[in-house]
């Protein structure tokens, strides 16, 4: 028997299955269409074009496995566990799960999507919650550490992040600001490769487990309005003031927290140039702080996690 997970994130419509063994059977995804120039996607048409894509995820999952072997569905519903999350888009995956659901006459449990995210990162890392860790997601809509524990379920704790600006929007409002597609993060880091080190440094603004994005930004769009810059330098410094503030909010959030290891989630945290800071960080090995990365593809949005819970679940029923 197989489990299906559908996640309908704000920029791409993602479907998984994973068999009893926690397995991968399927990993499909589709990115949503952004308009050029555009530094976003209106939720209306987001949920237009996951409407569209989940019937053609679908009918190639239907291809290779009989509908009638999967035995229960995992959906991300709203974006975070708490009651007043909500987001519009998340509704298409709903629906669609529901169709699914009484078409099969199976069940269908909800998830939301960080849920999805940690439970695909600790997949892909072969991680078990034996003790509580850390989690930074990071990505276009979020930028939260969280404190993890487990019992029957996933327990979180928000326990620093960002106050303002996300890590994803700081990069692709400057990215758009260079001209560069949205969204940018992919294109910026090929940007940054190509150059060994930057002089440009863009000041970390840290209040204890919390940094501030805003403020970096408007440095940035200064200089960009000055036109002396280069593309591949500035996108290494936008990279490297995202990375300077995670390093010292993980140190600053351990004075009141206990947990040896954080755990890497989102599309930001896929980052090379952040990846590389942290992992030679002196700071974060002198506070004994673990580095668990999730692999590249289960850090950005998928529905893994929606599989995985959907099996736990229905273990339980």
């Amino acid at each position: 028997m197989y489990y299906l997970g559908i996640d309908t994130s704000c920029y791409t419509t993602s479907i998984a299955l994973i068999d009893e063994d926690d397995n991968l059977i399927a990993d499909e995804r589709i990115m949503l269409k952004v308009k050029k120039d555009e530094r976003g996607i209106r939720q209306s048409e987001a949920f237009y074009q996951h409407i569209e894509n989940m019937p053609v995820l679908l009918e190639k999952l239907y291809d290779t496995i009989p509908p009638d072997k999967i035995k229960a569905i995992g959906v991300s519903s709203k974006p975070r566990n708490n009651p007043d999350s909500y987001m519009p888009v998340f509704n298409s995956g709903l629906h669609i799960g529901n169709v699914v659901r009484m078409s099969l006459r199976i069940p269908m449990f909800l998830l939301s999507h960080q849920e999805n995210h940690i439970m695909a990162g600790l997949w892909s890392t072969k991680h078990t919650l034996s003790k509580p860790i850390a989690a930074y997601h990071i990505s276009g809509g979020t930028t939260e550490l969280l404190y993890i524990t487990e019992n029957d379920d996933l327990n979180i704790e928000v326990i620093g992040g960002s106050s303002d600006l996300k890590a994803g929007q700081f990069i692709d409002r400057v990215g758009v600001s260079m001209g560069l597609n949205f969204p940018c993060g992919r294109e910026m880091d090929r940007l940054s490769q190509s150059v060994r080190a930057t002089d440009i440094d863009i000041p970390s603004s840290i209040r204890e487990s919390y940094t501030s994005f805003s403020g970096p930004e408007t440095y940035a769009q200064k200089l960009i309005k000055t036109g002396k810059y280069d593309k591949a330098q500035l996108s290494k410094a936008v990279f490297l003031c995202i990375a300077k503030s995670i390093e010292e909010t993980l140190i600053n959030s351990k004075d009141k927290y206990r947990w040896e290891e954080v755990l890497f989630i989102g599309g930001v945290s896929s980052n090379s140039t952040i990846n590389e800071y942290l992992s030679g960080s002196e700071k974060i090995k002198k506070n004994n702080i673990k580095l668990v990365f999730s692999d590249g593809r289960y850090a950005v949005d998928n529905a893994l996690g929606g599989a995985i819970y959907a099996k736990k679940r229905c273990r339980r029923c």
